[in-house]
């Protein structure tokens, strides 16, 4: 009975030993296969595993977690019931908010919206990006213009929106900054800096548009503070 016990242990150990070595032998054969299932996906033609493959599409729209458009990217942007503006077929990458309004735009630039009005835009087809309030109203941005210009704007809520820009001019060889009065009824920005090849100025405007105090450099006489009142300004401004 003894012997009998013994030879079964032996068995039994050695029917362990053959149950493990098959399961590393079936572990090593399930990693070939699936290596080499990866590599002929690999090589296939036309399958999105490849690093040099190129997916192609006029337009694609990405929703969010409840089925709603939030971002539109296309060559035009595609059409989107959920977007509140339908005006605009730019070129370029979209970010719709919550409540489908337009609040960030990469690319061409879309026509100018404020207020829910549309107004065209100045200096040609200009490429960049463009902010907008909860609204969907334009409030800054960054762009290079058709004409030759590069700028950046930050705007108001309200009127006169326009608050301070920078602006390189390739046709003037300038380049500024404006800061504007927060006053509609200002003709004109409260403070310039500018500069060309060879001069720069600083400039001070009272409302009604007229240059009040300047500084001017020219390069090579000495800087020149210029005080204007009321008078004065109006002679500058009409012999500049």
């Amino acid at each position: 009975m003894s012997e009998s016990n013994d030879i079964r242990m032996e068995d039994w150990s050695r029917l362990q030993r053959e149950v493990a070595r098959l399961r590393v032998l079936v572990i090593l054969a399930l990693l070939a296969v699936i290596s080499l299932a990866a590599l002929s996906l690999w090589r296939k033609p036309g399958t999105l595993t490849r690093p040099d493959t190129i997916l192609r599409a006029q337009g694609l729209v990405i929703t969010d977690a409840k089925g709603h458009d939030r971002i539109l990217i296309g060559a035009p942007v595609p059409a989107s019931n959920d977007r509140t503006r339908k005006d605009d077929a730019s070129d370029g990458i979209i970010f719709l908010g919550a409540t489908g309004a337009d609040r960030l735009a990469l690319g061409q630039l879309p026509s100018l919206h404020i207020g829910g009005k549309t107004y065209k835009r100045h200096g040609g087809d200009s490429y960049g990006v463009t902010l907008y309030d909860d609204n969907g109203s334009e409030r800054g941005g960054m762009a290079y213009m058709g004409s030759g210009r590069v700028g950046i704007a930050l705007d108001r809520g309200a009127p006169p929106y326009e608050a301070v820009g920078l602006m390189v001019d390739d046709t003037r060889n300038f380049a500024g900054m404006y800061i504007s009065y927060g006053d509609p009824k200002a003709r004109g920005p409260a403070f310039e800096l500018g500069t060309d090849a060879g001069s720069v100025h600083a400039q001070f405007g009272g409302k009604d548009g007229l240059p009040r105090a300047r500084l001017n450099v020219d390069g090579t006489a000495k800087p020149a503070w210029q005080f204007n009142d009321a008078a004065q300004a109006t002679k500058v401004a009409q012999n500049p």
